[in-house]
């Protein structure tokens, strides 16, 4: 059951950050309601990434969510291994 919400709970992150790259490709209305909950899940993620990334790395082309996905996915494994260890 935890690996199940674990599984979700990464692959929703996962879509809403690639759906967020979408968006920055696209004109948009910032103020949708629906477009401003992808941004404010996602802000939380992508935000220390982008402070760890180098100026660099943030323009002209923005790594921060390639970054943040590769964050997550190793999160999500160390999680897992630690929770086969424990159960």
């Amino acid at each position: 059951m935890i690996y199940f919400f674990l599984r979700t709970a990464v692959s929703v992150m996962n879509f809403l950050i690639i759906i967020r790259c979408f968006l920055s490709f696209i004109p948009h209305d910032p103020y949708n309601s629906i477009l401003r909950y992808v941004y404010e899940i996602t802000d939380p993620v992508l935000e220390p990434c982008s402070r760890l990334l180098p100026e660099s790395l943030r323009y002209p082309m923005d790594f921060t969510p390639m970054v943040a996905l590769l964050v997550i996915q190793v999160l999500y494994q160390v999680l897992v291994n630690v929770l086969h260890i424990l159960f």
